[in-house]
């Protein structure tokens, strides 16, 4: 279990919060996974859980699943009942308890078979500054020949080595696209139960076909659920102090990921945004144990080492391990939006940005993909 844990914490960044059913009599499996943490900028603040299955069963690794209660509480004496907003996924109140340097915060979670979990208490220490956020834009050709366009994102960086000298940096992008799925191709017909109907259209579309299966006719009778999406890019890999610190507490030029330019990413804009993450001890040897076994699975002549570290505690029921973790942490990020007309002029007649066409549902376009629209977008 212990090489999967790297795969299934990847997976919590790009969890699609679309709204699941859930029995809430299953049985946990082989344990509980825990993502989120709680942090200087205003909440609200969310977590997700997961249940953790073996490699041989059908279910999903990355299962969410429902508790019966989940608390977070400081040393202030603040407690908040985070609430459900969708399966697995907890938010507290946007006026609710509030992270604050040099303030301790702890995750009580309750399941409905009686187990409870409570995460190391952890304290929200000084991060620095993140000073400035760049791009560089790029051209290069892929393995069929082709030229590819992107922009490198880079960062500048200072913090207080006598202070705290332990940190992560955070990217993502988003961008929004919208697709017709009303125009599926009908390569789905096994989906069903009428192997010989084939004039098919993602129920999702709002479109039904009121005509026969020889002659379609469409109609659309409600409102579109999948035509619009959002999707994220993550940085491909952990990047934190162990391998950037230096004495002098100042970093410059370091690169987070290549972006795509395309279609797809200019067709509105994209939003970027990098972070750097003040971590205690506690969370920087998690963050790092991930890293080091992501980068031990991805070497063939390096041995796996370590073990995945978690920060939760089982203080009641059957012993059933809970993985993952909630940490405190301060922030400090930079936020810009790229867009096909801010693009430098070499660029602008080199990309095409015709309007691109995929007919199916907008989830199925790019992994990451939600339909509820991020509280951080403008239009």
């Amino acid at each position: 279990m212990r090489s999967l844990l790297p795969y299934i914490l990847i997976l919590f960044a790009s969890a699609c919060i679309d709204r699941l059913s859930f029995n809430l009599e299953k049985p946990i499996g082989q344990g509980i996974a825990i993502s989120g943490y709680i942090s200087d900028q205003p909440g609200p603040y969310e977590v997700k859980v997961y249940s953790i299955f073996d490699i041989e069963s059908k279910e999903s690794m990355k299962t969410p699943v429902t508790v019966r209660s989940m608390e977070l509480s400081d040393n202030f004496g603040h407690r908040e009942q985070l609430s459900e907003l969708s399966t697995g996924i907890y938010q507290t109140k946007a006026t609710g308890i509030k992270g604050v340097v040099g303030g301790v915060y702890k995750l009580r979670i309750e399941l409905f078979d009686g187990k409870i979990y409570e995460s190391l208490p952890d304290t929200i220490l000084p991060t620095g500054s993140l000073d400035s956020m760049y791009f560089n834009f790029t051209e290069e050709y892929n393995i069929v020949g082709e030229k590819k366009y992107g922009f490198d994102v880079l960062f500048d960086a200072t913090y207080n080595s006598e202070v705290n000298s332990q940190f992560i940096w955070k990217f993502n992008a988003t961008f929004q696209a919208e697709t017709e799925p009303e125009k599926f191709n009908g390569q789905a017909c096994f989906y069903l139960e009428e192997i010989n109907r084939c004039n098919f259209v993602p129920p999702c579309s709002g479109y039904r076909n009121v005509g026969t299966n020889v002659n379609m006719i469409l109609e659309q009778q409600y409102a579109c659920t999948c035509c619009q999406c959002w999707y994220t890019l993550y940085n491909d890999d952990l990047i934190i102090s162990d391998d950037l610190f230096t004495k002098t507490g100042s970093l410059k030029n370091v690169k987070v990921r290549n972006v795509p330019l395309n279609q797809w990413t200019l067709l509105h804009k994209t939003r970027v945004e990098v972070g750097q993450y003040s971590l205690t001890k506690n969370s920087f040897r998690f963050w790092k144990s991930i890293r080091d076994q992501k980068t031990a699975i991805d070497n063939l002549f390096q041995p796996m080492t370590g073990i995945i570290t978690s920060n939760f505690v089982q203080i009641s029921g059957p012993p059933v391990p809970a993985q993952g973790i909630f940490y405190a942490t301060s922030i400090s990020n930079k936020i810009k939006y790229v867009k096909q007309f801010e693009l430098p002029p070499d660029l602008v007649y080199q990309i095409s940005l015709d309007k691109p066409f995929y007919g199916n549902d907008c989830r199925l376009l790019f992994p990451n993909s939600t339909i509820f629209k991020p509280s951080f977008w403008e239009d």
